[in-house]
């Protein structure tokens, strides 16, 4: 590790990380993030950031007639919360297994349901123009994927759309980067949990199977965390909070005590600006024919 001067600042860090976090209680589910208010806070940032990174689907749909549209797993209801912002004319709904929304999110043209995806949502075959769906890799076991395009599936419109979006774990070519360390503990806690670690590469073969699907939109972004740009710069800061919230499961395989974590996180970050880090996203957005 890289030793820094700064132990005021380590001891800072330490402290701050020392609290317990609010985890899901659902049996059910293998999903291992938080659900509490700092992971919400994480996951608003990062969805600017996938904003600028990848384009939605507005010319395929009349966001201005007015369309129905479903986040399933919406957690705080930020995409939510964005999209009524821009589209203001449109009615939303959001579902997740635990109610994370924000409170102060007060619209009357969104109603929130608890449920998973992976079992039968609550809504009615052909009810929605638009579903939305991002990020289960650590939520979703290989085998419940078809489960849960099915059930995406069943409750979108005939030419309504389904948006995917989902992280790539990629090892970098240079084993002793940090950044290496930490997307192998991340590649080797989803497969233990039954889950696949390569989803996000897989979006567009597992979609293509289905004959009713048109795969409209595909866009793989590779990003160099190390490149200085500015949207390096917010995905370091994604990639550091991500850390603290799977630093329960993440640390132990990584090595890194409890009492070392803040002079970690230093090493870390300095690590992701100066050594090549490729962190890759894919989008896919399908149309029901």
């Amino acid at each position: 590790m890289v030793e820094y001067q700064d132990s005021a600042a380590v001891v800072e860090i330490t402290n701050a990380l020392n609290t317990k976090r609010e985890f899901h209680n659902d049996e059910t589910s293998t999903y291992w993030l938080p659900k509490d208010d700092e992971e919400q806070m994480r996951l608003t940032g990062q969805h600017f950031i996938f904003k600028e990174l990848f384009e939605g689907v507005s010319e395929a749909l009349d966001f201005e007639k007015g369309v129905t549209i479903l986040d399933v797993g919406c957690g705080s209801g930020v995409w939510v919360m964005d999209m009524i912002h821009d589209h203001p004319n449109c009615t939303y709904y959001g579902c997740d297994i635990a109610d994370a929304v924000n409170k102060k999110m007060d619209y009357r043209q969104f109603t929130f349901t608890r449920a998973n995806v992976t079992n039968r949502l609550p809504y009615e075959d052909n009810t929605f123009d638009l579903v939305h769906m991002r990020l289960f890799i650590a939520a979703l076991r290989e085998d419940e994927w078809p489960a849960a395009i099915n059930e995406v599936l069943r409750v979108t419109k005939p030419g309504g759309m389904i948006q995917l979006m989902e992280y790539d774990p990629k090892l970098p070519k240079d084993p002793t980067n940090i950044f290496y360390k930490t997307v192998a503990a991340f590649r080797n806690i989803c497969e233990s949990r039954g889950q696949n670690p390569n989803i996000g590469g897989e979006l567009v073969s597992l979609l293509s199977k289905y004959e009713c699907l048109k795969i409209i939109q595909s866009e793989y972004k590779a990003i160099d965390m190390s490149s200085g740009t500015p949207m390096a710069k917010r995905l370091i800061w994604d990639v550091i909070e991500a850390f603290k919230s799977m630093q329960h499961v993440m640390g132990p395989i990584v090595g890194v005590k409890s009492n070392e974590i803040g002079q970690f996180l230093i090493d870390y970050e300095h690590s992701l600006q100066t050594k090549e880090s490729f962190i890759c996203f894919s989008c896919v957005a399908v149309q029901k024919l």
